[in-house]
């Protein structure tokens, strides 16, 4: 077998196991149950607010370590969400719960990690696309098991919540047995060496002779003997940053992946919002099934990545126009969910939305990492997971908190959706100035 094949059922294996997580779709109900024994108010208040801080607190540090230990940092996070999920079982207390929702989700993004391992580990970048979609197939047929347990387990023991938080641990201990059998990717670092490398090639297209080259470099070697590792470090992922996003196509589909990523997170938040507003109106008969629409969502996303990774075209000329297809019926079905009076219409769109969905993110994905280098895939992705969560709080705040426009739980959709058409119409224009261009 291929090393780069390899390498991907490895990650794949590790990914499948993290993601399924029974207790997540039951979490609420779980912690104001019997089990939990706390008010709704501390769940949407002083646990969301846990989540949200841990997982971005998470990410900066993300930002600036795990690009030289991604398979330590895996087995980290991993061990996290395994301690939480055990400090979350048997009766716990106040304390034992919000310690184990903030270590529960200040691992919830390590995928980004599991991504960025994977291209660092696979030379040949043409096979990016590929091993992107076997990844994120893994993934997603992780969260339709993790569904599939939960609703099984619940309906079998009469809908009890207790056995969820022990499944969901054993499966994080399964997921760090494969993380430790993950290949461990060489070190680097951002000293001297790479330091004047990455200045010498500046230095020698803006200089007229050797001798002043020669010169700029003693100088420069001079002080990066008297900077501290760290400032060099710090230095190191500051040229990277600034050198992946100079490139138009990395910029471009980075503001993509935010947009999305943030859109996304709010339509995964509101969509269980929007089924039980639909269900108290009254006439309506709809019976809730959220548990199988998750597991059909998840499929239905399993199925689009695969897809993608068959998907054989020129991506730099045509990646344009699908990114633009694919947005504008992301952004169609979710604004259709306003007009619907019935779940299963909703329902419908929803899992549509799921396949599209990880269409956009496997192409988009694989088409920023084939233009980074090896040292900065965890800083771009990790990066553009962070805007997209301050993109997704921003509209947390402008159609929840303040409201000034009055939206209602179905007119969010309307927001949510109008902003996928958006990029899709970007995207349609990017398209045409690139397909007017000679090839």
């Amino acid at each position: 077998m291929e090393s780069w094949k390899i390498i991907t059922y490895n990650v794949a294996i590790c990914m499948f196991f993290f993601e399924i997580r029974p207790l997540e779709t039951y979490l609420t109900a779980y912690l104001t149950g019997p089990d939990g024994n706390i008010s709704l108010s501390e769940v949407a208040n002083t646990m969301e607010s846990i989540r949200s801080y841990s997982a971005l607190i998470a990410i900066v540090i993300m930002l600036t370590i795990t690009e030289y230990f991604y398979k330590p940092a895996i087995i980290v996070l991993t061990g996290c969400s395994f301690i939480g999920y055990t400090l979350m079982a048997d009766f716990p207390s106040l304390t034992q719960l919000r310690l184990g929702t903030a270590a529960i989700n200040a691992a919830s993004n390590a995928y980004i990690i599991g991504f960025s391992y994977l291209f660092s580990q696979i030379s040949d970048r043409q096979q990016y696309q590929k091993a992107t979609s076997i990844v994120s197939v893994s993934l997603q047929l992780g969260i339709f098991c993790g569904s599939i347990f939960s609703q099984i387990i619940v309906s079998i023991t009469g809908g009890t919540y207790t056995i969820l938080p022990y499944c969901s641990a054993a499966a994080m201990f399964l997921s760090i047995i494969s993380a430790c059998l993950l290949p461990t990717k060489k070190g680097h670092s951002f000293r001297m060496t790479n330091m004047l490398n990455e200045n010498t090639r500046l230095l020698e297209n803006g200089l007229k002779n050797k001798m002043e080259t020669r010169e700029k470099n003693i100088v420069m070697m001079q002080s990066i003997k008297n900077n501290t590792a760290m400032e060099n470090n710090l230095k190191g992922l500051l040229a990277n940053f600034k050198k992946s996003y100079s490139d138009t196509v990395v910029l471009k589909r980075s503001i993509l992946y935010a947009i999305t990523m943030g859109s996304h997170s709010q339509t995964l938040i509101n969509m269980n919002v929007l089924y039980s507003y639909i269900v108290s109106k009254p006439g309506n008969q709809d019976v809730l099934l959220n548990g199988y629409a998750d597991a059909m969502f998840s499929l239905f996303g399993a199925w689009g990545a695969y897809i993608i990774g068959k998907l054989k075209f020129d991506w730099n000329y045509y990646g344009d126009v699908f990114t633009a297809v694919c947005c504008s019926i992301m952004g169609i079905l979710m604004m259709t969910c306003y007009f619907y009076n019935h779940l299963c219409f909703i329902y419908l769109s929803y899992i549509l939305y799921g396949m599209f969905s990880q269409m956009v993110f496997v192409s988009n994905c694989s088409e920023i990492a084939k233009r980074l280098k090896n040292n900065a895939f965890s800083l771009v992705y990790g990066f553009n997971l962070f805007v997209s969560l301050l993109i997704s709080a921003f509209m947390t705040t402008f159609y929840v908190q303040i409201n000034f426009l009055d939206i209602t739980i179905p007119g969010r959709f309307l927001f949510i959706g109008g902003l996928n058409v958006f990029l899709g119409i970007g995207f349609f224009f990017t398209s045409y100035l690139r397909m007017t261009k000679p090839r």
